[in-house]
């Protein structure tokens, strides 16, 4: 079983994004700052097209990720690939992952390389429910419940970028309850 989880909404930064990033970068480095007025425009939109490669994320490799953590994600899946067997079914309930990484943007402006721009990338998961599969030590998505992720992109202290979207291609939850049909009358013939 392949999941084909993805990001509904794919996190992406404009060049305005970067120009933001950069201005904060020139208040403290001065090369940046007398190199500024160069670097914005298409400069800028180049730079966010590098950026957009970077933040094009696998949506399954980052829950992945985060639920190898879990002790009895992490048991299962050791298990699993020293013993050959059927998948083990590992049900989650509500849980919040957080994944940090830094995205480094080098520019060079004639023959002079200026300071790299770190930015920090902050992916927030919040889940609702997941059942997951371990097998010959993968983890395979089921069913995922109620999902979204938040990205933060900050330079130093500055936020330069945040965005909100969640989760599609995963079935729903089998095992989540769902809610009572009020209101509604259904028939049934039995043979007596």
């Amino acid at each position: 079983m392949v999941s084909s989880i993805k990001l509904r909404a794919p996190i992406s930064v404009t060049g305005g994004d970067v120009e933001k990033a950069l201005f904060e970068q020139a208040k403290e480095e001065p090369s940046v700052a007398r190199a500024y007025e160069q670097l914005t425009g298409v400069p800028a939109q180049r730079a966010a097209d590098q950026l957009n490669q970077a933040l094009n994320v696998d949506a399954f490799d980052v829950l992945s990720r985060g639920w190898a953590e879990v002790p009895a994600v992490r048991n299962a899946v050791q298990l699993s690939a020293l013993v050959p067997g059927p998948p083990s079914i590992v049900r989650l309930e509500q849980h919040t992952m957080t994944s940090n990484s830094t995205l480094v943007l080098e520019s060079q402006l004639e023959d002079a390389a200026l300071p790299p721009l770190r930015i920090a990338l902050q992916l927030i998961s919040g889940v609702q429910s997941a059942t997951l599969a371990v097998k010959d030590g993968r983890i395979e998505l089921v069913a995922l419940g109620k999902a979204s992720i938040i990205a933060r992109l900050v330079y130093k202290k500055f936020l330069v970028k945040e965005h909100s979207t969640g989760f599609e291609g995963a079935a729903r939850d089998p095992f989540k309850r769902q809610p009572a049909a009020v209101g509604r009358r259904a028939d049934v013939d039995i043979p007596i």
